[in-house]
């Protein structure tokens, strides 16, 4: 996206042909003059005769940062100042801001042309990194005889910025288009994965019906010869405990039970009368 991952010298070049200034550190921003400029190139209406592009103190710092906040409230911008950081004048903290801000202003500047010196109103901005500081130094004969830089804003430079958004906006919306499609994928794998799992619910239930039917019988009938009931079938007995250890078996008991059962299947194969 515009402004996020824009080195620094990108920033300050972008910075200084827009608010006709020449900074040289990122850390210069931390005075919060710049910021409001930089708002005020968008809506047009902060005071900027209130903007002290001189201060060196945080005090002086604070004023400007409650410009600052008092447009970002005005103009419903839902955006977190974090004004002890960045009166600090660190580097990092800083940079993130500015590249917050650039991004913001590439989404919402018009085409108007915005003139950064009127609009201040003769305050001169700091021209070197002990400005930020508070730190005076004395402006020689020859430095105060020199003209001021002009610099001239590029159409082209506004023209590539503006494709560039376009063309990395064209590419989120057509990632995001095959990450919906991807997803829309998904979810009807998983809705079949839940179909399945509920026809393997199902199956199961019903084999385990069967199973505690053939429990209930068996048991039933355990009890009836107990009773005497079948004390003259000598084999039934025995035949309704080997059904109890089968249906009790654990995973380990039964592999014996399987072996056993094909042993017998081919020593003893069963003859379908129907064929002969």
């Amino acid at each position: 996206m515009a402004g996020i991952g824009e080195s620094r010298s990108e920033l300050l070049s972008w910075l200084n042909d827009l608010l006709k200034l020449d900074y040289t550190k990122v850390e210069q921003c931390g005075t919060g003059a710049a910021y409001c400029q930089i708002m005020d190139s968008i809506y047009g209406d902060l005071p900027m005769n209130r903007v002290n592009f001189c201060a060196g103190s945080e005090y002086e710092y604070f004023t400007n940062y409650k410009i600052l906040q008092s447009c970002f409230t005005k103009h419903k911008i839902e955006k977190s100042v974090l004004v002890e950081r960045l009166v600090k004048c660190r580097f990092q903290d800083n940079l993130e801001f500015l590249q917050w801000i650039k991004k913001f202003w590439t989404q919402h500047k018009d085409e108007s042309e915005y003139d950064a010196e009127v609009r201040r109103k003769g305050r001169a901005g700091p021209s070197n990194p002990s400005a930020v500081s508070g730190n005076k130094r004395p402006v020689s004969s020859s430095t105060a005889s020199k003209p001021p830089i002009r610099h001239i804003r590029s159409n082209v430079i506004q023209n590539n910025i503006r494709k560039s958004s376009n063309e990395q906006l064209l590419s989120l919306q057509t990632e995001l288009s095959e990450t919906r499609n991807q997803l829309s994928e998904l979810e009807k794998e998983c809705s079949q994965y839940k179909e399945l799992n509920t026809a393997y619910l199902k199956e199961r239930d019903f084999y385990f019906g069967k199973l505690r039917d053939i429990e209930i019988i068996a048991q039933s009938t355990q009890d009836l010869c107990d009773e005497g009931v079948y004390e003259n079938d000598k084999e039934l007995r025995p035949f309704l405990n080997r059904i109890q250890q089968i249906l009790y078996a654990t995973e380990e008991q039964t592999e014996p039970f399987v072996e056993e059962n094909v042993e017998q299947a081919s020593t003893n194969p069963i003859i379908d009368e129907e064929t002969f």
